[in-house]
C-alpha cells in the first residue's frame, strides 16, 4: 500500500485528498482505513469532509525539535537493520547525504504546495522503515508542526488584533517542554473543558513574560482566538503600587474599543460591562505580572471561549479554590542545553565559536541559567568586554561578583539582577523578609522546616508561614520530600540583604543556633548508626535559645537524617571563622565522622577533620584534638597515605598518654595494629591489638573487648596461627552478644568476616561461605558501604578458590563499585584482580 496523495491548496483539502485516493486506490472501505489508523469512523468520515483532524498528542508528540526528529529517523533506520546507503538506494530522489541531513536534524524541508510528493514523504514511504499509514500521517504532522505549516492549526485571520500584547523577543529560545504544556491546555479548551486560567509562575527573570508573549503570538493561538489577544501589566512587582483591579478592567474595555467616555466609574457596573464586551468572543487575555489573586479575580471572563493566561511570581494557589479550571504552570531556570543554546545566540556565532563548550557553560552557570541573567551578562560582554575578556575569563569574573556585574546601569533598573529580586522582597512581610534574609546564610543545598526553625529563632508555627509565604512569593523551592532551597542568585542576594540589615552579632546568634541545632541532633544520632569504639561522651551543654533540635529514636530515622543534612552541615561548618564557635565546629566534627565511616566518604572526612582538629587546638581539648587525630588517620589510611596516618595515630597516642585516657589509647593502638597490617607487619599488628585488648578490658569496655578480640584473632590468623585465631573470633563472637543489640551487627560482621577468612585458609569453603553471607548479611542492616566492598571482595576470594570463577567475578565487580565509589584505596587491586580474571 503505498498512495500517492494530491495536495489541493489548503492543509485540510490535503489530508482530505490523500484518504480519498487511498480509499479509492486501495479498494478499502472507511471502517477498515479508521481500523488502520486507530481512530474512528467518525474521524475518518470528518477529515474526508475536510474538518479539521483530531489533536491527540499521538506517538510522536515529543518529537519537538529537528535534532528529535532526526534522532528517532536514525533509530528507525537501524531498527530496520538496513544501513543509510540501502535506504537511500530504494529510495526515489534520496541521497545518502539529504539522509545525514535529517537525521541531524538539518535542512528539515516544508511540504510541498504541489500534487507530487517530496522526498521526505518519500523516504517515510518506503516499505523498508515498516511505518504504517497512521504512524506516516503522524510523522508528516510532526514536520508540519516543527515547519509551521501543521494541519491542526486553523488558519488565523490576517488582522489578528494583538492590540496592547508587546511583540516577541526574536532572541527567544528554548522552553519546549512548557509549550508543549500550553498547547496541551489550548486543546483542551478548545475541546470544551474546564481549563479558563493558566498561570505561569517563577522568579523574577525566569522569562515568565517572555514566554507568554511568545506562546500567545503562535499559530496554534491565533487560529482557536480569532478575536485576538487584550493584554495588561499589572505591574505586580514594579516600583510603582501594583495595578488596581478597576483600572486594569478600563484600561481592558478600552482596547475592546470601549469610549472612555462611556466606561462606568461604579466598579459593579464596570466589571458587568467587561464580561458583557466578551460575550460571545474567543479571545486570549494576557494578565502579566499579576501580585495577588485578588488583583485578577475582576478579570477573567465568564465567556466560556476565553482563556486567561496570567504571569507572576506568586504561585496564586487561591485562584485554585475559586476557579475550577486554574492550572498552575511553574516556570523554572533554563536547563543546561537551553541556556548555552540562548547565551550563544546572544553572543553572535563570531564570539560563540571561538568560545569551548566548557566556557560556555560555565558562563550560563555563573548566570545561573536565570534568561534575565543571561541576557544582562551577554549584553554586557559584547559591549564592554569582548575585545580584552574571553567568554570563560568573563565567566570567572561573573563568578567572583555576580550580582555587582549583572546589571546593565543605573539608568535602566529593569535590567538589574538585584533590582528584580529587591521588588519581589518589599512585597513580603517583616517575618518573611527576615527568614529569607537568614537562610542566605545557610550555605548547604536545602534544608529542612525544623533546621529553618532553629536558623530563625521564631517558633515553629511562625516559620511555617514564612516558608510558605516565600515558596508562594517563587522567592524558595520546596521539593517533595518538604525541604526547601535558594536559587543560587537569591541566596546571594538574600546574603547580600542580610549583610546590609542584620548585624553581625545577630548573624553569629544565628549561625550559633544552625550549628547547636545540628550538634543536638547529630550527637546523640551518631551512636545510633556507629558504635563507638572510645565510647566517648561528648558534654554538649545547653543549646542556645531558639534552637529547636530533632529528637531521632530510631536507626533508620538517624541514618536518614544524615543522609539528608551532612552535606549541609559539614558545608555550614566549613564556613565558619577561627574563634567563637570552635566548640561546635569540633562537636559537629565528632558527630559526623560516624557516618562517614559508615559511608566511607574519607577524602570528605579529611577537610573536615583538618577544621575539626584546628578548632579543637584552638579552645586546648586534648580529647577532642586525640579524636581528630585518629579519624584523619583512619581517613588517610583508607586513601593509602599511610605515612600521613602513622603520623596522627603517633600524635594521638601521645596526647592520651599524656592525658592517662586508656580508652583513647586502646582506640588509638587499633588504629595502628590496622595500619602496620597494611604494610605487612603483621607481628606488630598484633602487639597492637594486645594493647588495645587489655586497656578495653581494664575499663570494662564491651565494646573494645569484642573489638580487640576479633583484631587479636585476626592478625594471629595473618600469621598463619589459625587455632589461636579461631578461638579468639570465637570468644568475639560471643563477646558480641553482651553489646547492645542495635550495635550488635556492626561487630558482629567484623567477627565474621574473620572466621570467614580463617576457614577459606584451612579448606573449609562452604563454612567460609556461611560466615561471609552473614557477614554481608550484617554489614548491609548496619549500613556500611565499605564493610560491604571488603566483605564482597573477601567473598570473591573465595569464590576464587572454590572453582567458581563467575561468581568470583560478580562479587569482586560488585566490590569494586561500591569501594570505587568511596575512594577506597583497595579499589587499584580489585581492578587489577578483575583485568587478571
Amino acid at each position: 500500500m503505498n498512495p500517492e496523495p494530491r495536495r489541493s491548496g489548503s492543509a485540510i483539502a490535503q489530508l482530505s485528498s490523500w484518504l480519498a485516493v487511498h480509499l479509492s486506490d486501495s479498494g478499502r472501505t472507511v471502517a477498515e482505513v479508521a481500523d488502520e489508523l486507530g481512530v474512528s469512523e467518525e474521524t475518518v468520515r470528518s477529515w474526508l469532509a475536510g474538518h479539521r483532524p483530531g489533536d491527540e498528542d499521538g506517538a510522536f508528540a515529543h518529537l519537538d525539535t529537528p535534532a528529535k526528529l532526526g534522532g528517532w529517523l536514525r533509530a528507525r533506520i537501524a531498527d530496520s537493520g538496513c544501513s543509510v546507503r540501502q535506504i537511500a538506494e530504494t529510495t526515489e530522489n534520496v541521497s545518502r547525504v539529504t539522509i545525514y541531513y535529517w537525521i541531524r536534524g538539518e535542512y528539515l524541508p516544508k511540504p510541498p504546495t504541489g500534487d507530487a510528493p517530496d522526498r521526505f514523504d518519500q523516504l517515510l514511504s518506503n516499505p523498508r522503515l515498516g511505518l504504517s499509514l497512521r504512524e506516516r500521517v503522524e510523522l508528516d504532522e510532526v514536520r508540519r508542526r516543527l515547519t509551521g505549516t501543521s494541519l491542526n492549526a486553523e488558519k488565523p485571520v490576517a488582522d489578528w488584533a494583538s492590540r496592547a500584547l508587546p511583540a516577541d523577543d526574536r532572541a527567544f529560545f528554548g522552553r519546549n517542554q512548557e509549550q508543549r504544556r500550553l498547547d496541551r491546555l489550548l486543546r483542551e479548551h478548545r475541546r470544551g473543558r474546564s481549563v479558563v486560567v493558566a498561570a505561569l509562575t517563577g522568579i523574577g527573570g525566569v522569562g515568565k513574560t517572555a514566554l507568554a508573549v511568545h506562546w500567545a503570538r503562535s499559530r496554534a493561538v491565533k487560529a482557536r482566538f480569532v478575536d485576538g489577544c487584550l493584554y495588561v501589566n499589572l505591574n505586580g512587582y514594579a516600583d510603582l503600587p501594583p495595578t488596581d483591579p478597576h483600572q486594569a478592567l478600563a484600561g481592558l474595555l478600552e482596547q475592546l474599543g470601549v469610549d472612555p467616555e462611556a466606561v462606568p466609574d461604579d466598579p459593579d457596573a464596570l466589571a458587568a460591562r467587561y464580561q458583557e464586551a466578551l460575550r460571545g468572543k474567543r479571545m486570549l487575555i494576557v494578565l502579566d505580572n499579576a501580585h495577588a489573586e485578588p488583583q485578577v479575580r475582576p478579570l477573567i471572563p465568564t465567556e466560556p471561549d476565553c482563556l486567561v493566561l496570567i504571569t507572576s511570581r506568586s504561585q496564586l494557589d487561591g485562584l485554585r479554590a475559586t476557579h475550577s479550571g486554574a492550572v498552575h504552570l511553574p516556570l523554572d531556570t533554563l536547563s543546561g542545553a537551553e541556556a548555552a543554546s540562548l547565551l550563544r545566540g546572544l553572543l553572535g556565532r563570531p564570539i560563540a565559536n571561538d568560545a569551548e563548550a566548557d566556557e560556555i557553560a560555565a558562563f550560563a552557570d555563573a548566570c545561573g541559567r536565570l534568561p534575565l541573567a543571561i541576557h544582562i551578562a551577554a549584553a554586557n560582554h559584547r559591549t564592554h568586554h569582548a575585545r580584552t575578556a574571553s567568554v570563560g575569563d568573563y565567566a570567572r569574573m561573573l563568578t567572583e561578583n555576580r550580582l555587582g556585574r549583572l546589571n546593565v546601569g543605573p539608568t535602566d533598573p529593569s535590567t538589574s539582577v538585584a533590582v528584580v529580586f529587591d521588588r519581589s522582597y518589599r512585597h513580603l512581610s517583616a517575618p518573611a523578609q527576615r527568614t529569607y534574609r537568614l537562610l542566605g546564610l545557610h550555605p548547604g543545598l536545602d534544608l529542612s522546616p525544623a533546621l529553618a526553625t532553629s536558623l530563625t529563632g521564631m517558633s515553629a508555627d511562625d516559620t511555617a508561614a514564612a516558608l510558605m509565604e516565600l515558596t508562594r512569593a517563587s522567592l524558595l523551592t520546596k521539593s517533595l520530600e518538604g525541604r526547601y532551597s535558594l536559587h543560587d542568585l537569591l541566596r546571594e542576594h538574600a546574603t547580600a540583604l542580610a549583610e546590609r540589615t542584620d548585624s553581625e552579632a545577630e548573624r553569629r546568634k544565628a549561625m550559633r543556633r544552625l550549628l547547636d541545632h545540628y550538634t543536638h541532633t547529630a550527637c546523640p544520632a551518631a551512636a545510633m548508626i556507629r558504635p563507638s569504639i572510645d565510647e566517648l561522651a561528648i558534654p554538649l551543654g545547653v543549646p542556645s535559645p531558639g534552637t529547636a533540635p530533632e529528637s531521632l529514636t530510631e536507626r533508620e530515622a538517624a541514618r536518614a537524617w544524615f543522609q539528608a543534612e551532612h552535606a549541609g552541615m559539614a558545608a555550614v561548618v566549613l564556613r565558619q571563622p577561627a574563634g567563637e564557635l570552635d566548640v561546635q565546629v569540633w562537636q559537629s566534627g565528632w558527630a559526623l565522622s560516624g557516618f562517614y565511616y559508615v559511608r566511607g566518604h574519607m577524602r570528605d572526612q579529611v577537610v573536615l577533620q583538618l577544621a575539626a582538629l584546628g578548632a579543637a587546638e584552638r579552645i586546648g581539648d586534648s580529647a577532642a584534638q586525640v579524636h581528630s587525630h585518629r579519624v584523619l588517620a583512619w581517613s588517610y589510611t583508607g586513601l593509602g597515605r599511610f605515612e600521613d596516618s602513622r603520623a596522627h595515630l603517633l600524635r594521638a597516642l601521645r596526647l592520651a598518654v599524656a592525658a592517662e585516657d586508656r580508652i583513647a589509647q586502646a582506640a588509638t593502638h587499633h588504629g595502628l595494629a590496622n595500619l602496620a597490617a597494611l604494610q605487612g607487619h603483621h607481628g606488630a599488628a598484633l602487639e597492637h591489638s594486645q594493647w588495645f585488648l587489655e586497656l578495653s578490658s581494664s575499663q570494662g569496655s564491651r565494646i573494645g573487648v569484642s573489638r580487640a578480640l576479633n583484631a587479636v584473632g585476626w592478625y594471629h590468623a595473618q600469621l598463619g596461627e589459625y587455632k589461636e585465631a579461631i578461638e579468639y573470633c570465637e570468644r568475639a563472637l560471643d563477646a558480641c552478644q553482651a553489646v547492645e543489640s542495635d550495635l550488635r551487627p556492626h561487630l558482629e560482621a567484623a567477627v565474621l568476616d574473620s572466621l570467614g577468612f580463617i576457614h577459606h585458609r584451612l579448606g573449609r569453603y562452604e563454612r567460609a561461605r556461611s560466615c561471609y553471607d552473614l557477614a554481608l548479611a550484617r554489614v548491609r542492616e548496619a549500613g556500611s558501604r565499605r564493610g560491604e566492598g571488603e566483605v564482597l571482595s573477601s567473598l570473591g576470594e573465595l569464590h576464587l578458590s572454590a572453582g567458581d570463577p563467575d561468581a568470583a567475578r560478580e562479587a569482586l565487580q560488585e566490590a569494586l563499585g561500591i569501594l570505587t565509589d568511596i575512594g577506597h584505596a583497595g579499589a587499584a587491586d580489585l581492578r587489577r584482580r578483575l583485568a587478571d580474571l
